[in-house]
């Protein structure tokens, strides 16, 4: 079976660069580097909610009538990480 050989790939890791707030409006190399990690941590906050949705479905469907006790613990960190990691984008963070 082809699946059997399967790794997973592994992530590519990029430097840490300073953020928009750190950067010197000159800089255009280093706001674009800025940017892009911002758009890179944003889509990675984006990438956890929806895992923990996706877990919070299967565990409605396999609970059934008990979902509601069974599945209080993914309800909770769902709704905490849509409140905290709201994507903000780069624009606003230039305009200031």
């Amino acid at each position: 079976m082809a699946s059997a050989n399967w790794e997973y790939p592994e992530h590519q890791q990029f430097e840490r660069v300073p953020t928009l707030d750190q950067v010197d409006p000159k800089d255009h190399k280093a706001i674009y580097a800025a940017r892009n990690q911002k758009i890179r941590d944003d889509w990675v906050k984006v990438m956890e909610a929806r895992i923990i949705r996706e877990k919070l479905d299967e565990c409605y469907k396999t609970e059934g009538v008990n979902h509601y006790e069974s599945c209080r613990a993914l309800s909770d960190l769902y709704l905490k990480t849509i409140k905290e990691n709201r994507v903000e984008g780069f624009r606003k963070k230039d305009r200031s």
